[in-house]
């Protein structure tokens, strides 16, 4: 029995930790993206997140002042975004 409830209990953790990383990015508005800073590539004018709700990495392209204000940046951000499919131009970034 007490396996059992063990077992409720680790379902509802998992679905309650999964319903708020949905909920992330949805709730952050249109074209809008929230996650993990993974990387900042300078030369190449881009960086990379780690996206809350898809678990899956998005590039962004962005211009030198989005770049500059990166480099020494880490964890969570809240990307505002231009584009469609992998063409994602960042116009704003929050920490």
């Amino acid at each position: 029995m007490a396996m059992k409830n063990l077992s409720k209990a680790l379902i509802l953790i998992c679905l309650l930790g999964l319903s708020t990383s949905v909920l992330a990015c949805e709730g952050a508005g249109k074209s809008t993206h929230m996650g993990s800073l993974m990387s900042v590539n300078a030369g190449s004018k881009s960086f990379t997140i780690m996206d809350a709700q898809t678990q899956v990495a998005i590039t962004f392209a962005a211009n030198d002042i989005i770049i500059d204000g990166l480099k020494d940046a880490k964890g969570n951000i809240m990307v505002n975004y231009t584009g469609e499919g992998e063409n994602l131009t960042a116009v704003g970034v929050t920490f």
